[in-house]
């Protein structure tokens, strides 16, 4: 499984988390494993295999279901 983390510098403090993505304003939709920056107001998501980028408001992110993946 190709779940390499993007290589851009801010990307760096990226977690790995399991998504379930059921709103059909965003790009992509059921569970999958994302890379995750999570900030204050904004969360950057990218998709390992697709390599899509975007970002979604916190309060959204939080009321998700998630779950972060230990990555070795």
């Amino acid at each position: 499984m190709n779940v390499a983390r993007p290589k851009e510098a801010a990307w760096d403090n990226a977690k790995l988390y399991r998504v379930d993505f059921f709103d059909m304003r965003l790009p992509v939709s059921g569970t999958r494993l994302v890379w995750a920056v999570v900030g204050y107001k904004w969360v950057r998501i990218c998709t390992p295999v697709q390599n899509k980028k975007f970002r979604m408001r916190r309060g959204e992110w939080d009321k998700m279901s998630t779950q972060l993946v230990e990555v070795e």
